[in-house]
């Protein structure tokens, strides 16, 4: 019997109380892959900002880098709830490998892993401009934490050009890319 898998770009179906084992697995797999790579991302995107003549805030070209995993499983597994969970172990795997955020890479994962969910939830669609706002929108979310737990006086115009990085990183990488990937798997898969 020849099963046939569902569109990527079908709707996001209705919340669902359990989560299968494939679909633990997944959220588990992305998370550690997404914790693990974020790390190095994290320290380069330190890296970026010791670069004279880059204004201050450039470090954010990299920010969807870390959303992209969130994409991943948010859009595989295809249940409410899957961005956050893979967010939050994402913060934890990145917190036991010392990121340099330490305690508060849990809070940033967790909260761009709950904007993929909302943003995925509210457009009930996983085609190209759903990802690419999620993986904006998530990667963005990183500097609203920043900006009131870390470093909330630096001046107004720093924030917005930290923003528009960010949100742009994140449509760019976690979005565009994530969901040509995730084309690319499925046309492979067959």
């Amino acid at each position: 019997m020849v099963e046939h898998a569902e569109s990527i770009d079908a709707p996001i179906p209705k919340p669902y109380r359990r989560f299968t084992s494939r679909e633990l697995s997944l959220i588990v797999i992305f998370s550690a892959l997404g914790g693990a790579v974020s790390v190095p991302i994290g320290y380069a995107g330190n890296f970026i900002k010791t670069i004279p003549g880059l204004p201050i805030g450039s470090s954010q070209a990299l920010s969807g880098l870390h959303v992209l995993w969130l994409i991943f499983a948010a859009v595989l597994v295809r249940k409410t709830g899957s961005g956050t969970m893979t967010g939050v172990l994402k913060g934890l795997v990145e917190m036991f490998l010392f990121s340099y955020h330490g305690i508060f890479v849990l809070l940033i994962s967790s909260v761009e892993g709950i904007m993929v969910d909302i943003v995925l939830t509210i457009t009930r669609r996983t085609n190209t401009p759903s990802i690419c706002l999620a993986g904006g929108l998530s990667s963005a979310s990183n500097v609203a934490v920043t900006q009131f737990l870390l470093i909330p006086h630096l001046p107004k115009a720093i924030f917005i050009f930290m923003y528009l990085t960010s949100f742009l990183s994140g449509s760019v990488f976690a979005g565009y890319l994530g969901k040509r990937v995730l084309d690319i798997t499925r046309t492979l898969k067959g």
